[in-house]
């Protein structure tokens, strides 16, 4: 895959993300996931099989916000200077 065919997905990804997300049922599910997957609380546990799943749920959602807040124009600018 080459470099504009990589960003050309990132910002696909990116717009899909932001409008699934930013529409009022998108938000509900956000907050549902920020509720359920340890975004405010620790994924400490005594038991190291529980807090790996943990983790990878608080994971999931982080890789949501992520997407959904990309500095495209940064990105691409950065991406050009290399």
């Amino acid at each position: 895959m080459t470099d504009k065919e990589r960003m050309d997905e990132i910002k696909g990804l990116h717009e899909d993300y932001k409008k699934v997300f930013n529409s009022e049922e998108g938000k509900r599910v956000l907050a549902h996931l920020a509720k359920n997957c340890f975004i405010k609380t620790t994924t400490l546990d005594k038991d190291v099989n529980i807090m790996a799943a943990q983790e990878g749920a608080r994971m999931v959602y982080l890789n949501i916000e992520t997407m959904i807040s990309l500095d495209i124009d940064k990105i691409e600018k950065e991406s050009a200077r290399q």
